[in-house]
């Protein structure tokens, strides 16, 4: 799977990515916390990463959340590392779909 112009494993998520149900999540001084509850886990996510996770909501392409987030942060660092490492990384710890 593409995320813009970045490949994902097709195990991550599907056509339409989205967030894994049940998730709390709470903002804390230097990010946001999620906790899942039925794993007994607790994620600390920067906000670029939690831009990901709420635009994953079933309806966005990845290449529609890719352009969502370039669009927030524009084409620098963060867009860039948004981008590339979040969305495989909120999929590997089972907080999209």
């Amino acid at each position: 799977m593409t995320f813009g112009s970045l490949s994902l494993p097709y195990n991550a998520m599907g056509p339409h990515p989205q967030r894994a149900s049940g998730l709390e999540i709470q903002e804390v001084d230097d990010g946001f916390m999620i906790h899942q509850p039925e794993r007994d886990r607790v994620h600390y996510l920067n906000h670029t990463a939690v831009l990901v996770l709420e635009l994953c909501n079933g309806e966005n392409s990845p290449a529609r959340i890719s352009e969502l987030v370039r669009a927030a942060y524009g084409s620098g660092r963060a867009a860039r590392q948004g981008g590339r490492r979040r969305p495989e990384k909120l999929g590997d710890e089972g907080l999209i779909q």
